[in-house]
């Protein structure tokens, strides 16, 4: 497939990176001159300098050749024009990342008739939503939906006190009806076989359906408590949209912006929250506001560093749940040495709405890992190489597992002599090595 990416950013640049990886033909436009020349040097990808918006610019680029334009510069008009000017020229389909909500309603057709967006990525409401999920299940820290709510997929770090630590798969006392399907263990992800022994600081990924998945993070976790009150550092649009998703929650929050302007406008916007002008990351403020008193503290400002030391400080100083938006990838690692319980990543949301556009077979959702690892959901199309087959006489990768079945609203967990039926809903976990191969097997 050929992709024309216009913006060089995190978002622009992490998508054309797995694109190129994958073996898709990709072309970047963006108008900074660093940018071009940064992108151009570490990644395996045609990159122009110019206006991506401009028909001239994407003629050059021979965008009538692609299969895909997907426009994620920092300026809606600028993404919404790009996917305009592409549609003119023929493409079939365009992506848009938009921040203003005025220019999308899911609930009217404004954006793929008039604006040409076939899809639209609002980064900062999925980040607002994933966090918020998280904050949903106790002891989780991350939880993905799949299969319109009815299957989950939960993350959890075992401590030193977990039940689990020092026991073979096969011998966890899980509720029926849920796997162990992933295991990252020193940023490295396993598949994990029965025998496979877990340990402390491992983060574990089982499936069940999702009414069960307290009782599954309970069977795993030791320190389950609800999340009561929440300390959000960053008024922004993700802090906002935040703040407003956990009032409906019930859950009591305090908002911290250092611009004062931004402040008072956020204050209009909640009804609930109490909202404080400072810049929130002296030892002196968190603890004058009391945030070792905090269930959770999530730093959502715009600065990766200052996310990263505010849940450092706040950790510290005896917060329950710590939560840092990191956008920038050489930032995540360092995480985990500082304390921090969760990153999330504006770029790795983007990028798997983006993959579901280029994927072969019925793609559902991708969820992306920073390890690497992948979560697919995808519909079994009628002639496939698992139809009909049992799943322990299809070659599939050793890097790959399918977690869960949904047929006719049935939830399955399957095993070896389980077969895939057309019209299946499956969650694949995948290493990121088995994801071409497991493309293959499902592909029509």
């Amino acid at each position: 497939m050929r992709v024309v990416i216009v913006g060089a950013g995190e978002v622009g640049t992490n998508a054309a990176r797995m694109l190129s990886g994958e073996g898709h033909r990709v072309v970047v436009i963006d108008q900074n001159e660093g940018l071009v020349e940064r992108t151009s040097q570490h990644l395996d990808a045609l990159v122009m300098q110019g206006n991506g918006a401009s028909p001239r610019v994407l003629r050059e680029a021979e965008v009538e050749k692609s299969d895909l334009l997907v426009a994620v510069t920092n300026t809606d008009e600028v993404n919404i024009v790009a996917c305009l000017a592409a549609k003119s020229q023929g493409v079939p389909r365009t992506v848009a990342r938009i921040h203003n909500p005025d220019y999308h309603d899911p609930k009217k057709p404004f954006s793929k008739d008039i604006l040409g967006m076939d899809f639209v990525i609002r980064t900062e409401q999925m980040v607002a939503d994933e966090i918020s999920s998280v904050l949903l299940v106790p002891g989780a820290v991350n939880v993905e939906t799949f299969a319109d709510g009815t299957i989950e997929v939960v993350e959890v770090v075992l401590k030193e006190d977990s039940p689990a630590v020092g026991q073979a798969v096969r011998d966890v006392n899980l509720p029926e009806r849920s796997l162990i399907v992933g295991v990252v263990r020193h940023g490295e992800t396993l598949i994990p076989k029965g025998d496979t022994v877990l340990e402390a600081r491992d983060h574990v990924f089982m499936i069940c359906e999702r009414r069960r998945v307290s009782e599954v993070v309970g069977a795993v976790v030791t320190d389950a408590s609800p999340v009561r009150d929440a300390m959000i550092l960053g008024g922004g649009r993700i802090g906002l949209l935040l703040a407003l998703s956990l009032e409906k929650m019930g859950i009591s929050v305090k908002v911290i912006e250092r611009d004062a302007g931004r402040a008072r406008q956020v204050a209009a916007e909640l009804r609930r929250s109490l909202v404080l002008n400072d810049e929130g990351v002296s030892r002196e403020f968190l603890l004058q506001e009391r945030v070792d008193r905090m269930d959770a503290f999530i730093a959502v400002t715009p600065d990766d560093r200052t996310n990263l030391l505010a849940a450092m400080n706040a950790r510290h100083l005896g917060a329950g749940l710590t939560i840092a938006g990191i956008s920038r990838a050489e930032f995540s690692p360092l995480s985990e040495a500082l304390g921090v319980d969760i990153t999330i990543s504006p770029r790795l949301l983007a990028a798997g709405a983006i993959l579901r556009f280029v994927r072969r077979g019925e793609i559902a959702a991708v969820t992306l890992l920073e390890s690497g690892a992948q979560m697919i959901d995808l519909y079994v199309p009628e002639k496939c190489q698992v139809v009909g087959r049992p799943l322990a006489a299809v070659d599939f990768p050793r890097g790959a597992i399918v977690g869960a079945v949904l047929r006719e609203g049935e939830f399955v967990v399957p095993t070896g002599k389980d077969v895939l039926e057309a019209g299946d809903e499956v969650v694949v976990f995948s290493v990121g090595s088995a994801v071409d191969e497991v493309e293959r097997l499902f592909a029509p």
